[in-house]
C-alpha cells in the first residue's frame, strides 16, 4: 500500500511540474497575446514609480503563466466536482495538463525548435535565433 501511495505522489508531482513548465512556456514573449497583455498591464501600472520596463516584461510573463494555470484548471475542477473528489487525482491533474498544453499550443507551434546533431555539437534552430551548445 505504501509503494502505491508513493508512486501516486510521484506521478502527481511530475504531472504538476510538467503543467507548470508548460504554463511558463506559454508566458514567454512568443505568445500571440503577450503585447496586448503587456499594454493592459502597463495601463494599470503606469502611475507607479516601481514599474520599469524589465519589471513590466517579467510581470507580463508571470501574469500570462498564472492565467494559463488558472484557466486550464477549470476543466479539472469541473471533473473533480462532478466526481465528488475531495483532492486532486492523477486523472484530474492529467486533465489540467492537457488543458494547459492546448492553451500553450500556439507558443509551442511558433517556437519550432529542431535539434540537429553534427560534429559533436547540438544545434537548436529557431526561426529568430540560433543557440549552439557544445558537448
Amino acid at each position: 500500500m505504501h509503494a502505491q501511495s508513493s508512486r501516486q505522489w510521484l506521478l502527481r508531482g511530475v504531472l504538476f511540474a510538467v503543467t507548470t513548465a508548460l504554463a511558463v512556456i506559454n508566458g514567454l514573449p512568443l505568445t500571440p497575446f503577450f503585447d496586448s497583455i503587456s499594454y493592459i498591464l502597463y495601463l494599470f501600472t503606469r502611475g507607479s514609480s516601481f514599474i520599469t520596463g524589465d519589471v513590466l516584461f517579467y510581470g507580463t510573463t508571470a501574469f500570462v503563466a498564472m492565467m494559463t494555470l488558472l484557466l486550464a484548471g477549470v476543466p479539472a475542477a469541473v471533473y473533480e466536482r462532478i466526481c465528488g473528489l475531495q483532492a486532486s487525482t492523477p486523472v484530474s491533474l492529467g486533465i489540467w495538463l492537457v488543458a494547459t498544453a492546448l492553451l500553450a499550443l500556439p507558443v509551442l507551434r511558433s517556437a519550432t525548435w529542431r535539434v540537429v546533431t553534427a560534429h559533436g555539437a547540438c544545434f537548436f534552430l529557431h526561426s529568430h535565433t540560433t543557440l549552439v551548445a557544445r558537448f
